[in-house]
């Protein structure tokens, strides 16, 4: 006899014909057991209740409204099994953690450790089973879904589902295909980023009707400024100088989040990067550093975000706009969780808004760079027009990757990443070259000595092996960095093999002439620079501007952001009140400003200048005369 299978869940459950009052008194009772708290937050009732009772569900929640708890308490409150497809490695492994603390049954599908997860699936009672899109294709789990008995489908991130989202991902496209292997079971898809068309695509791609659940994209706690003045990155560092408590600087690229990290600590701010280049055991250490008060600040990329729930961010910083207000809204979203006061200050430079056009125009190549490209890979893998590879083929080192994104979005290629592994430890050649009169850190010296032994001769070896061998506390990546070190200094020769991406071919070789890719993802990239240009340039109350881009309804001004409280009159006396104390640097008078209105008060101050009541000597500015009582004032 085989081994037995999951049976049913039989313990007490909600019946989906259940009746309302019933269902509530069971989701409280779930609540304070597991949760330990007396009652649902106002706007997660209804998701909550509709869920539990078996309706497919479609939620729009802000960034700190407590999606989590909007799937995990109805699901739990169903029985059964509830699979959530979530993007993120991080965000599977937290909230799987957390429910785990609250003696719920999760499971995190990463990496290998399939066999271990499946079986806990299919006979250890699992009630949350969290994995990525692509393994909704993989041999495991086709070969042993039907087992399950899944009564919940959550699909979180939910606007990657759509191809008009930010955050597009082909392989969430594959979940429609858990319908027919679960047709009983009930969705529920929830994003904290979607516009009114992502909704409707993600709706598309549902269980027929689902009940739509749309709460304000607004949050009365956080405060919003834009600051357009001065030298941008110069500015940042002044003003985390005068921050309290804990703060985020976003970034766009990991360069960048390193040269903060730089700057911060020349400048004596207690400060780090994190980004997804860094390993695993530096990220966490950063993290718990930050959360436990030992940082000031993270500079980090949009790697640090989606699965990390920290209530008591007081400011989140942003040099340079985002692509688009749906990465802004829910990165600046990150303070404030506890629903205290926060800030959100988006700086912006001269050519801030001028670069994502130059990238728009890189991510989306002419038809010609396509095709040449298209081409290119048919050469290199001697496919004939009509002829389709049953394997992999290699992609040329020099390829336009832009392109092939779009050959792969057109649904001719799939691009196949190495594994992570082979990311993380490449394979390399190194050799000896010599030796050295300096003394070397004690990392960079055990490797030499190593490599003065053994590697007289080029070698292959990996970093996670070489780490293993001289038993060092550095990890792969330490001793792939002291590599680098070491050859950059003459001392050994270290050469990384390429983990070359390969091709596979989902249809049959064209004419390169015939091929055509989908334009409309640029349109979307364009529409969605122009709505961040918008809202940097824009007049309008900040908070009322998102909630116009995702709702089409903009509601009442907050009253707090920088464009709601640009009194000039007040701004006006504030100036005069602080020039009338004597001389003062003109730098100084504006970073005591608040950062939106530092270019309205810049405007005032060269009128005043222009009219004769001001005199700049050196770096101070100093009365002269009387100001004027009204004017115009330029910025």
């Amino acid at each position: 006899m085989g081994p037995k299978n999951r049976e049913p869940d039989k313990a007490s459950h909600m019946d989906t014909a259940q009746n309302p009052l019933d269902a509530s008194q069971a989701l409280t009772s779930l609540l304070k057991t597991h949760w330990g708290f007396d009652a649902l937050r106002p706007h997660q009732v209804k998701p909550i209740h509709d869920l539990s009772l078996g309706k497919h569900v479609l939620a729009l929640m802000p960034t700190g409204a407590g999606k989590s708890m909007c799937f995990q308490l109805p699901a739990l409150a169903r029985g059964g099994l509830c699979i959530v497809i979530t993007p993120l490695v991080a965000l599977m492994q937290d909230q799987c953690d957390q429910l785990r603390s609250r003696g719920i049954r999760a499971e995190a599908w990463v990496g290998g450790n399939a066999d271990r997860v499946l079986d806990n699936v299919r006979f250890g009672r699992t009630q949350f089973l969290y994995m990525a899109p692509e393994r909704i294709r993989h041999p495991l789990f086709l070969a042993r879904h039907g087992f399950w008995d899944v009564r919940t489908i959550v699909v979180d991130e939910a606007h990657c589902i759509s191809q008009w989202g930010h955050d597009f991902r082909r392989d969430f496209q594959l979940i429609g295909e858990l319908e027919s292997h679960f047709p009983k079971a009930v969705w529920g898809a929830f994003t904290a980023t979607a516009t009114q068309d992502v909704l409707r695509d993600i709706q598309a791609q549902m269980p027929v009707d689902p009940v739509i659940h749309r709460m304000s994209m607004r949050r009365p706690n956080l405060v919003f400024d834009v600051c357009t003045h001065g030298d941008r990155d110069v500015t940042i560092l002044r003003d985390m100088n005068t921050q309290t408590g804990k703060g985020l600087l976003y970034v766009q690229t990991r360069h960048e989040a390193e040269q903060w990290e730089a700057r911060m600590t020349e400048m004596g701010i207690p400060g780090a990067a994190y980004h997804a280049g860094l390993s695993p055991q530096t990220k966490e250490k950063h993290h718990q550093q930050w959360r436990e008060g030992r940082l000031h600040v993270l500079a980090c990329t949009s790697a640090f975000g989606m699965g990390i729930d920290q209530p008591d961010v007081r400011w989140v910083f942003h040099a340079g706009p985002p692509a688009n207000l749906e990465a802004y809204t829910q990165e600046a979203g990150r303070a404030g969780r506890d629903g205290q006061e926060a800030h959100c200050v988006l700086y912006v430079g001269p050519d801030d808004i001028h670069n994502h056009e130059v990238q728009i125009e890189r991510q989306f190549p002419s038809d010609d760079v396509v095709r040449a490209c298209y081409q290119d890979l048919c050469n290199k893998a001697q496919i004939a027009i009509g002829a389709q590879p049953e394997g992999l083929t290699p992609c040329p080192p020099h390829a336009n990757r832009p392109a092939l994104n779009l050959l792969a979005q057109a649904g001719l290629i799939a691009l196949r990443e190495p594994s992570l592994s082979q990311k993380r430890d490449p394979e390399g050649e190194l050799q000896w070259l010599s030796p050295t009169t300096s003394t070397l850190p004690p990392l960079q010296a055990a490797v030499h000595a190593w490599a003065a032994r053994h590697a007289r001769d080029p070698m292959s070896l990996r970093p996670g092996w070489l780490a293993k061998t001289i038993a060092t506390t550095g990890d792969e990546r330490a001793v792939a960095e002291c590599l680098a070190q070491l050859d950059a200094m003459g001392l050994v020769e270290w050469k990384e093999k390429p983990t070359d991406l390969r091709i596979e071919w989902l249809e049959p070789r064209r004419d390169a002439r015939h091929v055509v890719v989908d334009r409309s993802r640029r349109k979307v990239a364009e529409q969605n620079l122009e709505a961040m240009s918008n809202y940097v340039h824009g007049l309008e109350c900040r908070p009322k501007s998102i909630d116009f881009h995702f709702s089409g309804q903009g509601g009442k001004a907050c009253g707090q952001c920088d464009t709601c409280t640009a009194d000039r009159k007040a701004l006006r006396r504030a100036l005069q009140t602080r020039l009338a104390s004597g001389p003062v640097s003109g730098v100084d008078l504006l970073d005591a400003m608040r950062p939106g209105h530092r270019i309205l008060a810049r405007g005032i101050l060269k009128h005043w200048l222009k009219a004769g009541a001001l005199e700049a000597n050196s770096t101070l500015l100093k009365w002269v005369g009387t100001p004027p009582s009204s004017g115009r004032e330029n910025t």
